[in-house]
């Protein structure tokens, strides 16, 4: 592009007239080579008739004088014009080179932005290539959280079926005589059960205390409640000795699920809510009850309760379900929306 510039250039500058120059170098040397041959000239003058001299007379000023009068007078105003005529001469010549370079100065400033142009073009696409890099590591990053996630998933749907719980036998099971019958169930049907054998311990537990402290240390108010404090006490023994029964089977359950949620909170991703909340609606309502005494016991207080609030893990739970109305103040409302 820039060759072609130049080039464009310099056709047009042949195009233009070329001016007839009078001053030259040739002129200049022309008009020394002519004070030359006055100067000559004048010497052959000045000593016409005098070639017999002798340093003994006296010389003649008068003649002197007017030969040194014609020679600054003629011949050296001839050379003096002629070396006006080489300054003149130098002059447009330096005038020309000034021309030249000032051309090739244009021309590598055109060039210059030429290449600024180029590097901005390849700014640009360098740019456009980190930002397609940067969508693919996206990408990749995602595929790799999801891989992660539902492979994680489908391990505690399986450790999920392989629950089971074995319902002992009723009063009229023994009064026939079927003692050891046992009614076995599997996978998300066990944790109605499981529930319920909390929620007959958290109930023994509470009737033991109004029996043993009733009229002494705890007087019941007008709806005969006990205070949120003993709720609390009183839970959190009832979970723990239900977790100590069933740990083989809930402990593997909860630490999976502790740590899909603690996967989607250290990648997180641009949508979090969504696979949290995907986790959320595949809990039967038992297994939500369950978490919900689980993540308030000391076995997962310190790091999944912050989890469940977090995430609001106890949407749509049925509070009414719970062993007490009142354990719903053991979570902050967040966890609830």
């Amino acid at each position: 592009m820039n060759k072609i510039e130049f080039n464009e250039d310099k056709n047009q500058s042949d195009e233009e007239p070329t001016k007839k120059t009078y001053f030259t170098e040739k002129l200049s040397l022309r008009i020394i080579l002519i004070g030359i041959l006055l100067l000559l000239l004048t010497i052959v003058l000045f000593l016409w008739n005098n070639f017999n001299f002798s340093f003994k007379l006296p010389i003649n000023s008068e003649k002197f004088n007017h030969f040194g009068g014609f020679v600054a007078g003629i011949i050296g105003t001839t050379w003096s014009l002629a070396g006006v005529i080489l300054f003149y001469v130098a002059l447009k010549e330096q005038q020309k080179d000034f021309k030249t370079n000032q051309g090739v100065l244009n021309i590598q400033i055109k060039s210059f932005e030429q290449q600024i142009k180029e590097f901005e073009f390849q700014r640009q696409e360098l740019e456009l290539t980190r930002n397609v890099f940067i969508d693919q590591s996206k990408t990749l990053k995602i595929q790799q959280f999801e891989s992660t996630f539902f492979n994680t998933f489908d391990l505690l749907n399986n450790i999920t079926q392989n629950i089971n719980y074995s319902k002992p036998p009723g009063i009229f099971d023994q009064i026939k005589g079927n003692s050891e019958f046992k009614e076995i169930y599997n996978g998300k049907n066990c944790f109605e059960f499981l529930y319920k054998d909390l929620e007959r311990r958290f109930e023994k537990l509470y009737g033991n205390y109004l029996t043993n402290n009733f009229g002494k240390t705890f007087v019941p108010d007008n709806d005969f409640n006990v205070p949120f404090k003993i709720h609390d006490q009183l839970a959190r023994e009832a979970y723990e000795k239900f977790f100590g029964k069933h740990q083989a089977d809930l402990g593997h359950y909860f630490r999976t699920l502790y740590n899909i949620i603690r996967l989607v909170k250290n990648q997180e991703p641009d949508n979090s809510k969504y696979y949290t909340n995907l986790v959320r609606a595949q809990l039967s309502t038992y297994e939500h009850l369950l978490l919900f005494y689980n993540c308030f016991s000391e076995y997962g207080e310190e790091k999944f309760k912050p989890l469940i609030i977090e995430y609001s893990l106890l949407d749509n739970m049925p509070i009414d379900k719970l062993l007490d109305e009142k354990h719903k103040e053991f979570y902050p409302e967040k966890a609830y929306k």
